[in-house]
């Protein structure tokens, strides 16, 4: 049994510009929000490029104050490959009105140079502004 302990490697970081939440209210078990993904760019030792307008974040901001978070969006690399990304997690608000998390990425891509982002797992960290108009990404592979 290989008891070493697991590492990240730094695979992207993600600035997506966001546009204000879309409330659609208490749904029981909370209050959901369609938060619009407008655009963007990111950036990584082997990948970058842009972050596509279209894709939302499906946030449920729960009674105890943490919000869950299913996002859907597409990069599209500096060659033109298309990726569609579900970032899953939470986060919750800090001191200064920033959202903070954890998520669980997952890549959808065609074969080729990126298909490695299928195959491995994956964790990140993530952090909104108070204003509402940027959400950082920080994607590690876990080795």
């Amino acid at each position: 049994m290989d008891t070493e302990q697991p590492k990240l490697d730094l695979v992207m970081r993600i600035e997506a510009e966001i546009a204000p939440a879309l409330i659609v209210g208490e749904i029981g078990g909370g209050v959901r929000e369609i938060i619009p993904i407008t655009g963007g760019r990111f950036t990584g030792p082997d990948i970058h490029g842009e972050v596509l307008p279209g894709g939302a974040d499906w946030c449920l901001t729960r009674p105890d104050g943490i919000s869950e978070i299913w996002a859907r969006y597409t990069l599209r690399t500096h060659d033109g490959v298309l990726i569609s990304l579900i970032n899953a997690g939470t986060v919750q608000a800090d001191e200064n009105g920033d959202f903070r998390g954890r998520t669980v990425p997952q890549f959808e891509v065609a074969e080729g140079a990126y298909a490695w982002l299928r195959d491995a797992a994956f964790v990140g960290t993530l952090l909104t502004n108070g204003a509402g108009t940027l959400a950082k990404a920080t994607f590690f592979r876990v080795v």
